[in-house]
């Protein structure tokens, strides 16, 4: 079996980037992750305070992406989380539970409805009737439970200052076109996206808990803005943009791994069609056709920008261009394609033939089920790295 070689890895400034998607996601981050541990890398948090060759420093989560990120940056190893989940008497953390994840009521109330809003308004009395109560909810749930759980047993520290990891969370505003990406730090909007900016001075907890209100499954999570002294409300990190890479292009990293579980499924015999299996598997499917599209073209913009940048440079040292002209010439030119010359970009999702990891529960806890998801994103992790490029 061909090794691994993580020696490009070395002194590199690298980022862990886990995207959203409930529990299978965060299973399958923990299996990326540990595999990453097993290879001697080093999750940074504020228990090593010693720069280590092959550190991963940066986290950036989305929703259940940014729950992980928290847990690392706070300390716990990925061992740590699987272990509470597989046997919790003798577990370092207690687990999450459905009473964390299913927590009922808004952590605030909502403001006045000034005006009325009917999108049911020509429908049939009996649909109307039927429909009209979804206009009283904004959400099933609430992520408040997730915030008391991580209060109670996760996070020392509520200030982003605190941690010695870099860590973003990443959330849409509601009433917005923003991305919001709390952290320390308070860097300018990225010249991809205007409408994406770093908040400072928001606590932590809050900031995962914004992160990862998925709607319709939990309502928007409210948070006090300190620099325009209102309340915003925040749903799923991801709704704008999947995978915020360029989140820790902007902290300075070198390489960054990408995390991600959406996989659509691919037609199988033994399988058989969607069609057959429901409308769960096909909203499933539809959700993860959005998300993979969304992926492939930001990583297709980069081999685009690669390929013109290529193409100008060999076009000026073919016409004798002075190597100050072209060299002034291409750094405008990765400027404006946003493109980085030494960044390396990795990811690693689930192969199109894993259909057990596509039919498997997003919101299930149970441990046969969260083992299998870990082992998948452990083994995937090892045969992607020894495919890696360099």
């Amino acid at each position: 079996m061909q090794s691994i070689n993580i020696e490009p890895f070395k002194n590199k400034k690298i980022a862990l980037v886990l995207s959203g998607g409930v529990v299978k996601a965060a299973a399958w981050h923990l299996g990326v992750s540990l595999a990453f541990e097993e290879l001697g890398f080093v999750l940074k948090n504020n228990k090593t305070p010693n720069k280590n060759s092959y550190e991963i420093g940066t986290y950036v989560g989305s929703s259940a992406g940014s729950l992980i990120s928290l847990y690392f940056a706070a300390g716990f190893k990925p061992i740590d989380i699987i272990q509470a989940s597989m046997d919790p008497k003798n577990a370092r953390i207690l687990p999450v539970t459905y009473k964390d994840m299913l927590h009922f009521g808004s952590p605030q109330k909502k403001p006045p409805r000034p005006i009325e809003y009917d999108p049911f308004e020509n429908f049939p009395f009996f649909a109307k009737k039927i429909l009209s109560p979804l206009l009283n909810i904004s959400g099933l749930f609430s992520t408040k439970g997730l915030g008391h759980y991580l209060l109670k047993n996760v996070v020392q520290h509520n200030d982003f200052k605190d941690y010695l990891a870099d860590l973003f969370v990443v959330a849409t505003q509601l009433d917005h076109s923003r991305k919001v990406i709390f952290s320390k730090y308070n860097y300018p909007s990225p010249i991809h996206d205007s409408t994406a900016h770093y908040y400072t001075g928001i606590p932590v907890v809050e900031s995962v808990c914004a992160s990862m209100s998925v709607p319709p499954f939990y309502v928007p999570y409210p948070v006090y803005n300190s620099h325009t002294n209102q309340t915003d409300y925040y749903i799923d990190g991801e709704i704008r943009e999947t995978l915020s890479t360029h989140v820790s292009v902007d902290n300075g990293c070198e390489i960054v791994i990408s995390s991600w579980t959406h996989t659509p499924y691919h037609y199988q015999d033994e399988i058989g069609s969607l069609v057959n299996y429901g409308l769960p598997a096909i909203v499933v499917q539809s959700i993860y056709l959005l998300i993979q599209k969304k992926i492939v073209e930001s990583r297709a913009r980069r081999v685009t920008a690669k390929d013109i940048l290529e193409t100008v440079n060999n076009f000026m040292v073919g016409h004798n261009f002075s190597k100050g002209t072209t060299k002034k010439l291409i750094s405008i030119l990765e400027r404006k394609l946003n493109y980085k010359a030494n960044l390396k970009l990795i990811d690693i999702y689930p192969s199109s033939d894993n259909f057990k990891l596509f039919f498997t529960n997003s919101f299930t806890l149970n441990p046969d089920k969260m083992s299998f998801i870990v082992k998948s994103g452990y083994k995937r992790t090892l045969e992607i790295l020894r495919e890696v490029e360099w």
